[in-house]
């Protein structure tokens, strides 16, 4: 035990940790029918699983949050090096113990680490440790959380049987389930903590393992990402209220799509990351809020998203799949889920994208926007915010997102119903002189003047349009009143700030009248490279710079 624990001396409280994991592989060995000469070599052997852990940075052992790549990389080598460590050819302990450390986070499915074994392939030995590890990793007090109760981590392991767990193991613990609660009670959670008292880990939050066994106590907040007891009246990150469409996670709507963990919210709807009970695809569901959901013109907003985006089938929109309503009556719509980061994300960061960059990100909104405004959509709503950008095998690709405030063109009497009497839909900063003016007969022009906006932001690292508040900003965007970008920006192409200018005229005349008449500067300006390529985004993680 001494020398066990000598390896992972950076860790607190892990003589008892091992002692638990002994006490708990004994415990469950024996369930499952092991002869007591083999069960009696689990025990000792077991405490060796994590030496391999002498190797990972303290920052990395310590980390709260979910680990990155190579943090991730960095925790999956203990596996190997524990293996190194003990050797596979001195006395049976040592053998099993090299055993368990090489193969204790492998997956019943095929799913773990560090060689992809599944099912009996997985020592027997390894696969009863990686239940006793989990549970007692789950009732033990952390540094960076709670223990969580014993009926919570009994639901979760339960929940990954055939997934994480050999279903044998899970039903062995589900067997001698009085006997491991006095271990657990005894060793590691006396204080008994209530379903909805204890602090879940930032590390759990994404796991939805947790979310599924603490759904009726937490729910996952779209302000924050964070997990909140469901009698929670405010995020206690954000302090914005919360109502029944900030509540979802955990339940099933549709029949067929079970809610998980909230990924944003804004001024109409909340987005959930969800999946199809049937074919376990990873989904995304909008929800509209539900106060709006007693008014016709906002369903119809909300609704013109999955219209409009059907309609064009472009490969730059979120594919929809689905719409639906809860049985409170809040209306849904189900898109592919998209994983990467906003362009605004990015633009807050102070940085401004290499030129490059700029120029092909603002090459493929163009293209996208060519679609939409041949089938007659205005946009309206561009902004960074709803342009997201994603890494797929290495080369970023881009998303246009929001289409919950386009319209028609030429559908006037909807628009005059969607828009009420001195009501001004979109983002001020990225707003068109006409739109801030309170016009109501916008056209395909507007969207061409916010990609100016967007491009200099790009170029120059802050808005084109900028004030105190949203008042002093649509003034300003109404005048049209802004510095330009090659004072900003020294060394600015004469011919990239010209292209600037003229999507930023005042007069939707003076501008470029279309999305192609716009793409050509900018497509000239690509081409210089030898590496573009429509549809492709160069150096947007390259050359980036502060911006001042």
């Amino acid at each position: 035990m001494r020398l066990a624990s000598g390896y992972q001396f950076r860790e607190d409280g892990i003589v008892e940790h091992l002692e638990r994991i002994s006490a708990y592989v004994t415990v469950l060995a024996s369930a499952c029918g092991r002869p007591a000469e083999e069960v009696a070599l689990l025990r000792r052997a077991a405490v060796f699983h994590d030496v391999g852990m002498v190797d990972v940075p303290e920052a990395v052992l310590r980390k709260e949050g979910k680990l990155d790549e190579g943090e991730t990389a960095l925790m999956r080598r203990h596996a190997e090096l524990g293996r190194e460590l003990l050797g596979e050819a001195g006395s049976p302990l040592l053998r099993e113990a090299a055993l368990l450390a090489w193969t204790h986070h492998e997956c019943f499915d095929g799913g773990g680490y560090p060689r992809g074994l599944r099912a009996d392939e997985i020592p027997f030995g390894a696969r009863v440790l990686a239940v006793a590890d989990v549970f007692d990793a789950l009732t033990t007090r952390r540094a960076f959380k709670d223990a969580y109760p014993v009926d919570v981590a009994f639901d979760i392991v339960r929940g990954g049987a055939g997934r994480r767990f050999d279903p044998d193991v899970v039903a062995a613990l589900e067997g001698c389930r009085a006997d491991v609660t006095l271990l657990a009670e005894r060793l590691a959670t006396p204080e008994r903590p209530s379903r909805t008292g204890f602090r879940i880990s930032a590390r759990d939050m994404a796991d939805g393992a947790v979310l599924d066994a603490t759904g009726d106590a937490y729910f996952s907040c779209p302000f924050c990402r964070g997990l909140h007891p469901r009698t929670a009246e405010f995020c206690p990150k954000s302090r914005e209220p919360l109502r029944t469409i900030h509540k979802l996670s955990g339940r099933v709507v549709g029949e067929r799509y079970k809610v998980r963990e909230g990924l944003g919210v804004g001024g109409m709807a909340a987005v959930y990351e969800a999946r199809h009970l049937l074919i376990e695809r990873r989904l995304a569901i909008k929800f509209l809020d539900l106060e709006l959901a007693h008014s016709p013109e906002s369903v119809a907003r909300f609704c013109n998203e999955a219209r409009f985006v059907s309609a064009v089938g472009h490969p730059n929109l979120v594919q929809v799949t689905d719409m639906g309503e809860t049985v409170e009556g809040i209306p849904f719509i189900v898109m592919e889920l998209l994983e990467g980061r906003g362009l605004g994300d990015l633009l807050r960061e102070r940085k401004r994208p290499a030129r490059l960059a700029a120029v092909t990100v603002a090459i493929e909104i163009l293209r996208t926007l060519s679609a939409v405004h041949a089938k007659g959509i205005v946009h309206r709503d561009l902004k960074p915010d709803n342009v997201f950008l994603l890494d797929e095998s290495g080369e970023p690709r881009l998303k246009v997102l929001d289409f919950g405030i386009s319209l028609l063109v030429g559908d006037e009497a909807r628009s005059k119903r969607l828009t009420q009497v001195g009501e001004v839909l979109g983002t001020p900063q990225y707003m068109s002189p006409e739109q801030a003016r309170g016009r109501t007969d916008i056209d395909h022009r507007s969207d061409l003047f916010t990609v100016g906006a967007i491009l200099y932001e790009m170029l120059v690292g802050r808005p084109v349009f900028d004030g105190p508040n949203p008042y002093v900003i649509a003034g300003a965007v109404a005048l049209c009143d802004f510095q330009r970008p090659g004072e900003l920006v020294d060394g600015l192409d004469p011919a990239l700030e010209r292209t600037v200018l003229r999507a930023l005229e005042r007069e939707p005349a003076d501008r470029f009248q279309t999305a192609e008449e716009f793409l050509e500067p900018l497509r000239a300006s690509a081409a210089r490279d030898p590496r573009y390529r429509e549809g492709r985004i160069l150096d947007l993680g390259v050359g980036a710079e502060r911006s001042v």
